[in-house]
């Protein structure tokens, strides 16, 4: 893939890719056409891997989606192919992030990534945005994600 832009992905806009009802999910789409296309390199935390999953089981559980297709849309994340990192350097660096920001330490795996690979991270968690308050240069909105 020759991607122009590489971006760390987030978990909150991923689950978006499956849930019609959600907010911004025009701009998660657009996200996921631009990967799909090669106009974008997306990277995550290996932990994407179970925090999609259980967002949309959260979502069946609460009557959004059915269960088949919190099931169906499980399995086709998967198959989108999201790069994933997994060291124990992300790990120790995701601690340090998530003291320094006051977050949770799940999302001080995305925070440490983004500082790793220098590149933005496009996330949709408003906790996150609230926590950030704009102190944190590599955070890009998913409100305010467009082609390039």
């Amino acid at each position: 893939m020759n991607a122009s832009r590489h971006l760390v992905l987030d978990a909150s806009v991923a689950a978006k890719w499956h849930l019609r009802d959600e907010d911004y999910r025009e701009e998660a789409l657009l996200l996921q056409t631009d990967y799909r296309e090669g106009r974008v390199l997306l990277t995550a935390p290996d932990h994407i891997r179970y925090e999609v999953p259980n967002a949309l089981r959260v979502a069946a559980h609460r009557g959004r989606i059915s269960q088949q297709e919190g099931r169906a849309a499980t399995a086709e994340f998967l198959s989108v192919g999201v790069r994933t990192v997994r060291t124990d350097e992300l790990i120790l660096a995701a601690y340090d992030v998530a003291v320094q920001v006051g977050c949770a330490f799940y999302d001080g795996l995305y925070l440490a990534l983004a500082q790793a690979t220098n590149s933005p991270l496009v996330y949709a968690d408003d906790a996150l945005r609230r926590r950030l308050a704009g102190s944190f240069p590599l955070a890009l909105w998913i409100g305010d994600y467009s082609s390039e």
